[in-house]
Parts: structure tokens; sequence; C-alpha cells
């Protein structure tokens, strides 16, 4: 039996088509991780242990991650096995630049000649690049944990709360294990929120959620894994 990381193909799918499409410099960063918070009775010794990384076209993503699913049993973190229920894999919304990606590890691997430093790995430097490289800041990413365990209250609550200080039309929600990503999509807020829209946003934390400006970060990818017994998907 193989680790089972796409849950929903088609809700995969939709995901996919929402992704900006790239241009020629550009690739999206898919990893995925081993989260002891997910299923803590498998022994994991850290929250993230990271288990693979790729880059992909948007063309390529679905064939990425199903190289993922490999015999279950064959993921290994800190030396303990690691259980389908730890499983999450996250995307960078936001395109990644490999031109400029290019320039920062070919600084790396220098600084690192340049000490003599006979150790490092050139594809872990190209990655690392590659992770924190953006091309387009297309989202920016709010991540919005539940205080309360009424789920379906609480995201009424929010989007009620957040359509008070950004135009509705520019947002996004992808229901996440614990609580919601909302995506603002910069290009879209309208001129009279332009100005003040940050700041806005991160006043909303009340006694039902709280939220954290990510700005550009991983994203849950709808259609996965993320966790036991759960796979984000979008909201209406």
């Amino acid at each position: 039996m193989n680790y089972k990381i796409i849950i929903n193909e088609e809700k995969l799918k939709q995901f996919v088509d929402w992704l900006p499409d790239l241009l020629p410099n550009e690739q999206y960063y898919i990893t995925l991780l081993a989260r002891k918070k997910y299923y803590p009775e498998s022994g994991l010794k850290a929250d993230k242990g990271q288990l693979k990384r790729v880059t992909s076209t948007k063309e390529r993503i679905i064939d990425k991650i199903r190289q993922f699913q490999i015999e279950e049993g064959a993921y290994f973190s800190d030396g303990v096995a690691v259980c389908q229920e730890n499983l999450a894999v996250y995307i960078t919304p936001n395109p990644r630049d490999l031109y400029l990606a290019g320039l920062k590890t070919i600084k790396d691997i220098t600084d690192k000649v340049m000490k003599n430093d006979t150790r490092f790995n050139p594809q872990s430097l190209a990655l690392n690049a590659i992770q924190v490289t953006t091309s387009r800041k297309v989202f920016f990413d709010l991540d919005i944990d539940f205080k309360s365990t009424d789920f379906e209250a609480t995201i009424a609550k929010f989007k009620e709360d957040i359509a008070a200080v950004i135009n509705a039309d520019c947002l996004t929600y992808i229901r996440t294990n614990g609580g919601v990503h909302c995506l603002i999509k910069l290009q879209a807020i309208h001129s009279d929120y332009m100005k003040n829209w940050h700041q806005n946003v991160a006043k909303l934390s009340c006694e039902a959620y709280d939220v954290t400006m990510n700005g550009d970060n991983v994203l849950p990818i709808v259609g996965c894994i993320q966790g036991k017994d759960f796979s984000p998907y979008f909201i209406e």
C-alpha cells in the first residue's frame, strides 16, 4: 500500500486551474512535510519534518504530487517512520523566480567555496534559494486560526468582518485543518481600500479567531492530504 497524498483529484484540478499562469522564468515550489501535531501518536520528534520538495510548472503539479505517493513506511523523519496521518503537502501560490534564484544560488555556492566549506549540498542551496525568491506577489496570505469550536459561525464572522475593510471580490477562502487561509488578490483590491487595507486587516483578531499576516508563504493544497482525515477545500 502506498501513501495517499491526493485525496480528491477533481478538487486538486480546480485548485491548479485557480493558480496564476506562469511566465517562462517562473515555477511553483511544493513541499511534503511530516507534521507531528496532526498525529502525535506516531512518535515524531519534530512538527515540521521535510520529506520531499520539488519545483513545478503549472501543468505538471499533479504529476509531481503523484510522485510523492511512494510505498507506505518509506518516509522517515529523524529516524521515525512517518504515518499517513502525519502528511501534509504545501505550495507557494505566488510564483518563484528561477532566474533570480539562480543568481542567489551562484552567490551562496561561491560563499561556501570561499570559506573552504566542503560539506554543502548544491541541490539543497538551489531549492532554498527558489523557496525564498518570489517572482510576483499575486496573493497576500492570511492564516486564520479558530478559537471557537463552532467552525461555521467563526468562518461566517470572519467573512463579515473582513468584508468591512476590503472588497469581498478580491478574496478566496480555503478551509484548512484547524482554520482558514484567506488569499487576497492584490491587483483586485479596490482603490477605496488600497491605502489602509493592510493595517485594518491586521486588527481583525477577536475572541473567535486569530489572524496571522503570512504575506508570501506556503499554502496547504486543496484536494490533498493535510493530516488525519482532512483535505483542504475552497469555501464559496
